[in-house]
C-alpha cells in the first residue's frame, strides 16, 4: 500500500514538473521577440521564405511572441552561422537560416568555420532547394560540351557560395573552362551582370529566377545546363543532374553530397545550448505552421515551393554526411577547390 501511494505521489509529482516547465518556457516567450538571423541577402529567396514564415509561425508558438528578421549575410552562409554559435543567445530567443551547402561543407573545409553543425538543433526544413548554372542568350556557349572548347565568364557571389561552387565543381569534373568571377553582391548583382554582358552565364537557385526574374523564363533568356538534386526538378524537366552525367562511381558519390546539400535548402535550427523545452516549442510551432492554411495560400501567392521536412529528416541527413567515406570527402575537396580540413 505504501509502494502505490510512494509510486503515485512521483508519477503526479512528474506530470506537475513537465506541466511546470511547459508553463515556464511559454511564460517565457509571451510578449518577447525573438528574432530569425537570415544568412543570406535581404532580397533574396532565403529571405522571401523567412518573412513568410515569421507572419505566420507566431500564432503556433505559446506564449505568441513575435518574430523580426536580421540579415547577416556573406561568407556562403559562414559569418551567420559562426554569430550563432559564438554570440547569439541561447535563451531560444533567436534562430537561424543558413545557405544550403553549410552543413556539407563543414566536413570539406574547416576554413573560417566557428561552429560545429552537429551541435545545431534542427526545427524544420520548409524545402529543398534546387541550384543550376545556366548561360545567357547571347553567350557564345550554351552548352556544357561547347563549354570544354570555348571560355566564357560566369558571374558568382563569393568562392563559399554555390555560385562558384558549382561552375568550379563543372569545370574539374567536365573538363570545361568557365571563368568564375567574383564579387557581386546578391542574386540582383548576378543578374544585372549577364544583362550588361560582363558576364554570359550565372548559377544560384532556379527559384531565383522565377521569382526575380520571371522574364528570362518567358523570353527564353537564359539557358539551364545543369542542376542539383537526387532527380530532376519538374520546373526543368529537360535539365540533367550532376549525378545523370557522372563518369563514374566517384564522381556519382561526389555529386549525391552536392544533392544532400540541396536537400538542406530552407532549413532553420538553434544553435547549442538553447534549452529543450523551447526547442521543442519552435519545432511543434513550424510543423503546425507548414499545415496552415493561410500559410499555404501565401506560399502558393509568392510562387515557393513548400516541402516541409522535419527536425528528425534532418538530422539523418546529416548523419549521412557525418558518415561519408573520407576518400569521397577529399574527392570532392579536390573537385570543389577547397582547402583540406585542418587537422
Amino acid at each position: 500500500m505504501k509502494i502505490s501511494k510512494l509510486l503515485s505521489f512521483l508519477i503526479v509529482g512528474a506530470f506537475l514538473l513537465i506541466a511546470g516547465s511547459q508553463t515556464s518556457s511559454a511564460q517565457f516567450f509571451k510578449g518577447k521577440t525573438i528574432t530569425l538571423i537570415v544568412g543570406a541577402s535581404n532580397h533574396g529567396t532565403y529571405a522571401a521564405y523567412s518573412r513568410v514564415l515569421a507572419q505566420h509561425m507566431p500564432k503556433h508558438i505559446a506564449g505568441n511572441p513575435k518574430i523580426i528578421i536580421k540579415s547577416k549575410g556573406g561568407s556562403g552562409g559562414r559569418i551567420a552561422a559562426n554569430y550563432m554559435h559564438n554570440a547569439a543567445p541561447k535563451d531560444g530567443s533567436m534562430f537561424s537560416i543558413v545557405l544550403q551547402t553549410v552543413p556539407v561543407n563543414q566536413f570539406l573545409s574547416a576554413k573560417k568555420a566557428r561552429f560545429d553543425v552537429r551541435k545545431w538543433h534542427w526545427i524544420g526544413n520548409m524545402s529543398p532547394l534546387i541550384n543550376f548554372l545556366g548561360l545567357w542568350h547571347k553567350s557564345p556557349v550554351q552548352s556544357l560540351e561547347e563549354a570544354k572548347r570555348t571560355s566564357v565568364k560566369i558571374a558568382a557571389t563569393g568562392k563559399s557560395s554555390p555560385t562558384y561552387i558549382y561552375p568550379k565543381l563543372i569545370n574539374n569534373m567536365f573538363g570545361t573552362k568557365f571563368d568564375i568571377i567574383t564579387g557581386y553582391k546578391g542574386v540582383g548583382g548576378l543578374n544585372q551582370a549577364m544583362e550588361q554582358g560582363e558576364v554570359m552565364g550565372r548559377g544560384a537557385s532556379w527559384l531565383s529566377v522565377i521569382i526575380k526574374a520571371p522574364q528570362y523564363i518567358t523570353k527564353n533568356l537564359i539557358k539551364p545546363i545543369i542542376a542539383d538534386g537526387f532527380e530532376r526538378d519538374p520546373s526543368l524537366p529537360n535539365v540533367p543532374t550532376f549525378i545523370e552525367l557522372a563518369k563514374n562511381e566517384e564522381q556519382k558519390k561526389i555529386f549525391e553530397l552536392i544533392a544532400i546539400s540541396s536537400t538542406f535548402g530552407r532549413s532553420f535550427f538553434y544553435p547549442a545550448g538553447v534549452p529543450a523545452d523551447r526547442i521543442k516549442i519552435m519545432r511543434d510551432a513550424f510543423d503546425a505552421t507548414m499545415k496552415d492554411s493561410a500559410f499555404i495560400a501565401q506560399m502558393k501567392k509568392q510562387k515557393l515551393p513548400l516541402n516541409p521536412m522535419g527536425h528528425v529528416e534532418l538530422a539523418a541527413l546529416l548523419k549521412k554526411v557525418e558518415n561519408a567515406d573520407p576518400t569521397t570527402l577529399a574527392a570532392a575537396r579536390k573537385a570543389m577547390g577547397v582547402k583540406s580540413k585542418k587537422k
